[in-house]
């Protein structure tokens, strides 16, 4: 099973992955709220979100089923109004009316947002929608919220504390945990009234609360522990999504660098380059009290600036196109 970590270089702490799963329902529920989807006029409403998503072709596998499903309710819902124009009392309505394609456009919407999310463009400047619903719960919710989004968006970014705050964020699990939004355990579903599966929450604050000298970053352990051979400003790794995007040469001097890493037995060193290289290099993934709700993902652009009415000029200004060049963050 999966697990988010929690290191320290005197020791780690793991959350179940299956919580991470939660975190990110629970992270997601003010978005889900601000789409409002279950309206009666919903399909209109994705229309305005559709468009702000580039069509595709049809290609092979459908890729652009969204736009495509938006047009069949459309045309679903002008046939609905001519039989409701149409009908007297008495006459039967039932059968001669749909809501099917309505249904269907909305759930592969929903699906797709909770999968892979979409790209949004607005106003010239490029989005992403797993990034707008998560700054919705930075800016919708409370502390526990806003963590729950901090530890899913960004555990695999290596999110980071220094030894100060640790004591501050045991008590937001505190507070998540006394309000119900976490969960202490679940129960096996071969068990149904056995006891509970901790879900590592207890043993997370009993790490934090062990010291405050020393910091504590986040991993996923279906990627990269830390530290690893990419966090060390003296690595010659650089930002790839494909081992072939390396020369021949860079990928001898990554395979070189890792190699020497691996047999390099200084952990503590290791530690403190690593530490370094957070530093420097992601600032912006620092849990702290004055970063919890100010440091968006991305572009601090929410649901909400979507669909306002001054929406361009909220997101150019997000975006600071009139000020300075927006630096790249997950």
């Amino acid at each position: 099973m999966s697990r988010v970590y929690f290191h320290s270089p005197s020791g780690d702490a793991e959350l179940r992955g299956s919580e991470r799963a939660w975190l990110n329902h629970v992270a997601r529920g003010p978005a889900v709220a601000a789409w409002d989807l279950d309206r009666d006029d919903v399909v209109d409403r994705i229309a305005r979100v559709l468009d702000m998503v580039p069509e595709v072709p049809e290609g092979e596998f459908g890729a652009n089923y969204l736009h495509r499903y938006l047009r069949e309710a459309q045309q679903q819902e002008q046939a609905n109004r001519a039989v409701y124009a149409k009908w007297r009392p008495g006459q039967p309505l039932a059968f001669a009316t749909s809501h099917e394609p309505q249904r269907q456009l909305v759930r592969a919407l929903l699906t797709r947002l909770n999968v892979d999310g979409v790209e949004l463009h607005v106003a010239g400047v490029k989005l992403h929608s797993t990034n707008v619903e998560l700054n919705t719960a930075l800016v919708a919710g409370s502390d526990p919220i806003r963590l729950a989004a901090k530890i899913h968006g960004w555990c695999e970014s290596h999110a980071w504390l220094e030894g100060a705050d640790r004591a501050w964020l045991a008590g937001i699990i505190d507070q998540g945990l006394k309000a119900g939004i976490y969960r202490r355990g679940i129960r096996r579903a071969d068990e149904p009234d056995g006891r509970l599966d901790s879900q590592g929450w207890e043993q997370v604050q009993e790490l934090l609360r062990a010291r405050d000298d020393e910091p504590v970053v986040l991993s996923y352990s279906v990627g990269d522990q830390f530290p690893n051979p990419t966090t060390d400003l003296a690595s010659p790794h650089r930002q790839v999504e494909r081992w072939e995007d390396y020369t021949e040469a860079e990928q001898q001097a990554v395979s070189d660098w890792q190699e020497r890493w691996d047999e390099d037995e200084d952990c503590a060193a290791k530690w403190d380059k690593g530490m370094a290289w957070l530093r420097e290099r992601r600032p912006w993934a620092r849990l702290a009290p004055d970063t919890l709700a100010e440091v968006a993902f991305h572009l601090p652009v929410t649901v909400y600036d979507l669909f306002a009415p001054d929406r361009d000029e909220r997101v150019r200004a997000a975006a600071g196109l009139d000020t300075e060049t927006v630096k790249d963050k997950p």
